[in-house]
C-alpha cells in the first residue's frame, strides 16, 4: 500500500502537515497498558491493512468455494471499511508527509469509487444497492474526499457528515441485517446474506466511529483507541447476539484474537 501512496504523491495537493502521531502522542494520557499508546495504535493500523484480503475474510467465515454475487460484494464492503480506516491510520501514524485533511480524503476515496462503480455498472439491477443508496454513498464520500484534497474551508463539516453517514449506515446492518438489506435494495439474497451484512455492520460501524472521532478533533492515536472499543463491542454483539453471523461458521479463535487485541489497545491508549 505504501507504494501506491508514494507513486501518487507527486500528483496530490501539497498541504501543510499537521496532527501527526509523533507530535500528538506527547499529549496523550494513555500508557497504562502493557505497550505504549503509539505502538498500540500502529499495531492496529498495520493489521488493518494486512487483513483485508478476500481469502483471509472467507477463511475466517469458514467459507469454501465461490460466494454468490450478493454475498461476495458483502465481503468486499466488509473489507473496504477495514481498508479505509487503515489508509487513514497509515497516513497519520507511519508517514510524516501526509496532512490530516489529505488523510481524511484518502480514507473516503475508496467508498466514493465503490459507489461510483456501482452506479456505472448498474449494480442496482443485479446485487444492489439501489441507485439511491449508491448515490448517497457517493455524495457523502466524494464531498469529504474533495474537501480534504482541496483543503476547503468546509472540509471539516464534510468529514463530520460522512462519518455520521457511515456510522448510521453500519448500525442497522449490525442490529437488523434483514431490514437493512431491504432498505438498501439488496438483491439475490441467500441463506448467508444476512450474516454477511451483519459483518459489514461490524466493520462499517467501527470505521464510522473512527472517522467521527477524528472529525470532532481527536488525534489519531486517541481515535484508534476509541475505535478499538467500538470494534470490540460490535464483535461481541455479532458473535454472541447475532445468530445470522454466528451461523456462518465464524472462527472463534479469530474473534477472540481481535477481542483481546482491541482490549489491550484501548487500555494502552485511553487509560492513564
Amino acid at each position: 500500500f505504501h507504494r501506491i501512496i508514494d507513486a501518487a504523491a507527486p500528483f496530490l495537493p501539497k498541504h501543510k502537515t499537521k496532527s501527526l502521531a509523533k507530535t500528538r502522542a506527547l499529549e496523550l494520557r494513555g500508557g497504562a497498558g502493557p505497550i505504549d499508546a503509539e505502538t498500540a495504535a500502529k499495531i492496529i493500523g498495520g493489521l488493518a491493512i494486512g487483513t483485508v484480503a478476500d481469502k483471509f475474510c472467507n477463511k475466517s467465515y469458514g467459507v469454501h468455494g465461490e460466494l454468490s454475487p450478493t454475498d461476495a460484494r458483502q465481503t468486499i464492503d466488509h473489507n473496504l471499511s477495514i481498508f479505509s480506516a487503515g489508509v487513514v491510520m497509515y497516513s497519520l501514524l507511519f508517514r510524516n508527509d501526509i496532512s490530516w485533511n489529505l488523510a481524511m480524503a484518502l480514507g473516503n476515496l475508496p467508498w466514493a469509487f465503490r459507489a461510483l462503480g456501482d452506479l456505472l455498472n448498474e449494480s442496482s439491477k443485479t446485487t444492489g444497492p439501489s441507485n439511491i443508496g449508491s448515490s448517497l454513498i457517493f455524495l457523502f464520500a466524494s464531498a469529504a474526499a474533495y474537501g480534504g484534497l482541496t483543503a476547503a474551508d468546509w472540509a471539516g463539516n464534510a468529514f463530520k457528515a460522512a462519518s455520521l453517514f457511515a456510522l448510521t449506515s453500519g448500525l442497522p446492518c449490525l442490529f437488523a441485517p434483514a431490514e437493512a438489506s431491504k432498505l438498501w435494495g439488496m438483491k439475490g439474497a441467500t441463506e448467508m446474506t444476512n450474516g454477511m451484512i451483519t459483518g459489514v455492520g461490524v466493520t462499517l460501524t467501527g470505521f464510522g466511529a473512527f472517522m467521527a472521532a477524528l472529525a470532532w478533533g481527536d488525534d489519531v492515536i486517541t481515535a484508534v483507541g476509541k475505535k478499538a472499543i467500538v470494534d470490540m463491542l460490535c464483535l461481541i454483539k455479532a458473535m454472541y447476539f447475532s445468530p445470522e453471523w454466528a451461523s456462518l461458521g465464524i472462527s472463534k479463535a479469530a474473534v477472540y484474537f481481535w477481542l483481546i487485541l482491541n482490549a489491550v489497545a484501548a487500555y494502552s491508549i485511553l487509560v492513564k
